[in-house]
């Protein structure tokens, strides 16, 4: 196993909520190369808060690949954030929309997630310890990944703690903002074709 990326504050305070916000030093850890068999990567993301949001990992896209990717939840509590990108009438990407939103809360150690090709998607840590995430990613990441992501300061919704609640907060260089759809992993994975699903 490879420390493979060391993700910062400063590095993460492109896509916070609020940018001046202090908080843990590293944000996340990605190692690589944890086994042999289906998990690639785990990534640690620490607990605590940067003002009043949730630590996160930074959020990208898949454009190197078709591949599926799959999470596992190791350890701690989290929700995923996933996002749909839209495509106009002439097939091009428009950035700062997305067509739908989920919100996974995953907090059963052994719990997978598969990630469709279309989906932008992030991890927030909403626990008092790390979160720890298994994936399958074995095809590295392009700038292309995460520029969307940069260029909008984070995804359409950012996770705060408000008075020990769990709030979304819409990301106002998004143009709409779909009512988010709470749900299980087991009932997101549901949702794609059994072809996807006997991935996990």
């Amino acid at each position: 196993m490879n420390i493979r990326a060391a993700r910062n504050s400063n590095e993460l305070k492109e896509v916070l909520l609020d940018p001046s916000s202090t908080g843990p030093e590293i944000a996340y850890w990605v190692f690589d190369e944890v086994s042999e068999g289906k998990w690639e990567n785990m990534t640690v993301t620490t607990s605590g808060l940067y003002g009043t949001e949730y630590p996160k990992t930074y959020g990208h896209y898949h454009t190197a690949s078709e591949e599926t990717e799959v999470y596992k939840l190791v350890s701690g509590k989290g929700i995923f954030l996933l996002q749909r990108k839209h495509t106009n009438e002439m097939g091009e990407i428009v950035p700062n929309k997305v067509d739908e939103v989920f919100l996974i809360k995953a907090e059963t150690a052994g719990e997978e997630i598969i990630v469709p090709k279309e989906y932008g998607h992030s991890w927030s840590n909403v626990g008092n310890e790390p979160l720890i995430t298994f994936d399958n990613w074995r095809w590295k990441h392009q700038p292309t990944d995460y520029t969307p992501i940069k260029d909008l300061h984070g995804m359409v919704y950012y996770l705060i703690n408000s008075n020990n609640n769990i709030e979304i907060v819409p990301n106002p260089n998004y143009i709409d903002h779909p009512e988010p759809k709470w749900i299980t992993p087991k009932e997101f994975n549901d949702k794609f074709s059994p072809s996807l699903t006997s991935l996990v």
